[in-house]
């Protein structure tokens, strides 16, 4: 059920001249028909008592872009011991927030002299880092490109496409070609950032983006229908405006314009998005402007249109489009087509269609290994096989599995010294994360972690995991122990806290407690007052309407929600619904786990539309929502560890998987 920086330096603080500019650029402009509150309406915000409660008003007052309060109770959280380095930052971006709502910001070159002081003072902190990156967006929306280089070279994150961009167009600025993966950063947007189409104008200007390769990003745009995209790159094409509006919008009407190739294109993809059935019959009927490649290209879009609704037609539209200039998300849709008709020939010839890197994907590596031994090459499979069998995921066990080796747990790795713990104690930036978890800040706390992992070897990795579990962030915990690469501890990858609490529960229900670990892995990652966008909550991650629904069936008739945040609530709660929806679907896992994210009818909805019995791999790999599929790999293979784990023996992925049988969708009780 779905869930949802910095070391101090010398006590220097944002100048009072810096802070003024905050302030007056922080203040909103209201407009003329806009009244004011009589000030005596307003109650004064309470003072902070500690510097805690003051850092997380600067904050708040921060996302709000309340300038006034966050002016009010910055001095008292420049006192914190720990944090007091993102007050400074936070007034910083706040300066940097203005320009990009258009006020001015370099006054003087004072702003940009203030950031470059603040970085100065910890150049290798995360604050420090994040703050270069916005002011490298900043730096290039003015075009200041030889600040921007010198800056671009020192940035560690290297985290956003919209700073790449810029770093391509100062290139091309000076003259020389864009970074080189410019293009490949251009195809993987879907929304087009400032830098991104400042990139497309720069790039088309210097004659380094061709009409082939416009037109080449408008039709994976038309993929993933990013209609701002396709706005953006209709125009650099030349196409008319109007036009391209009508074929998003009314898309029937738009093809009846007769409007040319381009547009006709933009309406049957859009087309297929919305009306299937009638964007195939005008497919049927031919369409005079479109060539026979722009024909492949539209069936691949019908047969991943259909495969996303699971369509009995898929199949056979993957096979018209198998010719079509797709990327690896559409070929992606077909390959799913294709294996749900155990159509192992065609399989082969849509992995073997994609990119480089699309195909080295293990989930493609492993299907392409079953379609070679399938269609007579074994050697070939078995070589695919081993190059991912071992690796800790869904595909490489089934990989192992099929060269005959079970699922079983690496040597456990030797325990880290008191040495080593030590030194994941000195890090500041752990002791940063600790006191954001503390606070309730959680994104900041794992930005702040995670930045510390970068360049640690495997046993700084298992020392800050273990100091991490000792201090129960069990979340860092197995964060970080899943990074290493050749010494493991699957005690901290699988950690098994309250299992005295876990088991009678799991025996009352007659639910395998591994299962049930591997769930929570999924859902919460043991943090026990976890809550999703949507309202879930907890370890097993309850929706609120379904925890009301449990308490029900159960008698409980003085349940509030809050208890879903208390540990035998959530676990007899969440039990008792995974029991129900495993018990609704004929004992499957696999449904079962797709029911708890998904809800219990979608996974029998999808199973109504079998033909054929199939193996669980391949119901997990169909199911066309992104999310439920990654969560139904990742719990059950979660599972399997858990189970090895538990009981020191070699455990099968595939016999937990079993097959899963066509059966009408029939009507569940369940929430």
């Amino acid at each position: 059920m779905r869930y949802r920086i910095t070391l101090r330096a010398a006590a220097a603080i944002v100048p009072a001249a810096l802070l003024a500019g905050v302030l007056l650029a922080g203040a909103p402009h209201t407009g003329h028909a806009q009244t004011k509150r009589p000030s005596a309406q307003r109650a004064p915000a309470p003072a902070p008592a500690n510097a805690d409660e003051a850092l997380l008003a600067a904050r708040e007052a921060f996302i709000r872009n309340d300038a006034a309060r966050f002016q009010a109770v910055a001095a008292q959280a420049r006192e914190h011991p720990l944090l007091a380095d993102y007050v400074d930052f936070w007034a910083l971006r706040m300066r940097l927030r203005q320009t990009a709502n258009g006020d001015p910001f370099n006054l003087n070159g004072s702003a940009d002299a203030e950031i470059r002081r603040f970085i100065s003072r910890a150049p290798a902190s995360l604050a420090a880092d994040l703050l270069r990156r916005d002011w490298l967006q900043n730096l290039g929306k003015r075009g200041q490109w030889a600040a921007f280089d010198r800056e671009y070279a020192n940035w560690v994150l290297r985290d956003d496409d919209d700073v790449h961009c810029y770093a391509s167009v100062s290139k091309l600025q000076a003259g020389n070609a864009p970074l080189p993966d410019a293009r490949a950063t251009l195809f993987k947007q879907r929304n087009f950032s400032e830098g991104c189409r400042a990139l497309l104008d720069t790039m088309q200007r210097a004659g380094a983006l061709p009409r082939t390769d416009l037109f080449a990003l408008l039709l994976s745009n038309l993929e993933t229908d990013s209609a701002e995209n396709v706005r953006k790159l209709a125009d650099l094409l030349g196409l008319d405006p109007a036009a391209v509006v009508s074929a998003q919008k009314t898309p029937v009407k738009a093809l009846a314009m007769g409007w040319g190739r381009e547009i006709a294109l933009i309406a049957l993809a859009r087309l297929a998005r919305g009306d299937l059935p009638e964007a195939v019959e005008r497919m049927k009927a031919g369409v005079p402007t479109l060539r026979e490649a722009d024909m492949a290209f539209l069936w691949s879009q019908m047969a991943a249109a259909g495969m996303r609704r699971l369509s009995p037609d898929a199949l056979s539209w993957t096979k018209l489009g198998l010719a079509g200039a797709a990327t690896d998300e559409t070929l992606a849709w077909m390959a799913r087509a294709a294996l749900r008709a155990h159509d192992w020939p065609l399989l082969k010839q849509i992995i073997e269609k994609m990119s480089k890197a699309g195909g080295q994907d293990p989930t493609w590596t492993y299907w392409l290994s079953r379609a070679l031994r399938e269609t007579g090459e074994p050697a070939r499979a078995d070589v695919l096989l081993r190059s991912i069998a071992g690796q800790f995921h869904f595909y490489g066990q089934l990989a192992a599995e099929d060269l005959g080796q079970l699922t079983a747990t690496p040597p456990r790795a030797a325990r880290p010294t008191e040495a080593e713990l030590a030194e994941a104690a000195r890090n500041p930036g752990f002791a940063r994360a600790l006191k954001f978890y503390e606070l309730g800040l959680r994104l900041e706390g794992n930005r702040e972690w995670n930045f510390q992992l970068r360049g640690m070897n495997d046993r700084q990795l298992l020392a800050a995991a273990d100091w991490a579990c000792q201090r129960r962030v069990l979340d860092r915990c197995v964060n970080t122990a899943e990074r290493t690469q050749a010494e493991h501890d699957f005690a901290l990858r699988f950690v098994s806290p309250f299992v005295d609490e876990l088991k009678p529960v799991a025996a009352e229900r007659g639910l395998d407690p591994a299962w049930i670990y591997g769930l929570i892995r999924q859902e919460s990652r043991f943090i026990m007052d976890a809550r999703s966008w949507a309202g879930a909550q907890g370890l097993m991650q309850i929706m609120p309407n379904t925890a009301r629904w449990i308490a029900r069936r159960l008698g409980e008739k003085e349940f509030r929600l809050e208890q879903l945040n208390e540990l035998p609530t959530n676990l007899r709660f969440g039990t008792y619904y995974l029991k129900s929806v495993l018990d609704d679907l004929e004992g499957s896992p696999v449904l079962a786990s797709a029911a708890y994210n998904a809800g219990p009818g979608r996974p029998r909805n999808w199973r109504s539309t079998l033909t054929q019995p199939v193996e669980g791999a391949i119901f997990a790999e169909i199911i066309p929502f992104s999310e439920t599929r990654d969560y139904v790999k990742k719990v059950l293979s979660n599972a399997v560890f858990y189970a090895a784990l538990f009981s020191g023996q070699p455990q099968s992925l595939k016999q937990r998987l079993g097959r899963i049988m066509p059966q009408d969708a029939g009507k569940t009780e369940l929430p």
